[in-house]
């Protein structure tokens, strides 16, 4: 089977930055949630509020903290909480904080594991160039485009926003926090090399995913599990994503959701040796 309901529309064109991709083997998951099928102008957080009323106050809480909507923060949560009871070994990360709205959801789900630790990467107060895989949001996010945008990230650091949501509003302990700020390819070196059992990949550009999952690659647990939201909206994310899973030497199972991201879960098995 090697298509589903939940399979992305194929790229248009032969030119594209997804033109030399082979495509992956998409398969539906019974375990991933309905709810991106639930528009949230129906109510979403509304409802939500009756079958979980926790997970909906923290929706609310965190969405001045995120672009990332409601439905997508529960895909995170969701994801973040199975890794949790399959007993995966590892630590949380996530690479593109913002002002932290989804990297709180993580930390809700960790906050009481003595044993995990919370590893946030981010620019936080600048944004890289786009390149040629970055495909249309080349021209869209040129710096010289964005400089309205690239003044605010300076003149209200987002950093602080996300120190004040995790720190003072959730009270996660700040001995088992840690902020890596600054260009990734700087500051993956600062890792301490823990096993990583969840990763959150919201960084865009191609560049930034394609490093980001090449170093989540070198720490990851078996059987741990990356959300990256940008798989549906960002052609260069896409790209290195493909790319990526053609390249590594695990067994990687691709779902790609309807509202834009993509989850990906990583086999116990090498490539090749995986059972599921």
């Amino acid at each position: 089977m090697k298509t589903s309901t939940l399979s992305p529309p194929a790229p248009s064109g032969t030119n594209g930055p997804f033109s030399d991709i082979k495509p992956s083997v998409y398969l539906p998951d019974p375990s991933l949630a309905f709810h991106p099928y639930i528009p949230e102008r129906l109510g979403y957080v509304q409802l939500l509020r009756l079958l979980n009323p926790a997970l909906a106050r923290l929706l609310i809480e965190t969405k001045p903290y995120s672009l990332v909507n409601a439905r997508n923060r529960t895909t995170l949560y969701r994801e973040g909480r199975g890794t949790l009871r399959r007993g995966v070994a590892g630590d949380f990360i996530e690479i593109g904080v913002h002002k932290g709205g989804t990297a709180a959801m993580l930390a809700s789900l960790i906050k009481d594991d003595d044993e995990r630790q919370l590893h946030l990467f981010d620019r936080w107060g600048d944004l890289p160039e786009p390149t040629e895989e970055d495909g249309f949001r080349r021209d869209e996010y040129r710096k010289d485009r964005i400089a309205d945008k690239l003044a605010r990230l300076r003149d209200d650091p987002p950093q602080e926003r996300a120190r004040h949501l995790i720190e003072d509003v959730l009270g996660f302990p700040r001995d088992r926090l840690h902020y890596y700020p600054g260009w990734y390819s700087e500051t993956f070196e600062d890792y301490p090399g823990t096993p990583i059992a969840f990763a959150s990949i919201d960084c865009d550009y191609y560049e930034s995913v394609r490093d980001a999952l090449e170093f989540v690659d070198r720490f990851a647990s078996p059987g741990a599990t990356i959300v990256a939201d940008d798989y549906g909206s960002w052609p260069g994310a896409r790209t290195a994503i493909e790319e990526w899973i053609s390249r590594t030497d695990r067994e990687v199972r691709l779902y790609p959701l309807r509202t834009g991201p993509a989850v990906l879960r990583l086999s116990s098995q090498p490539k090749g040796r995986s059972t599921k």
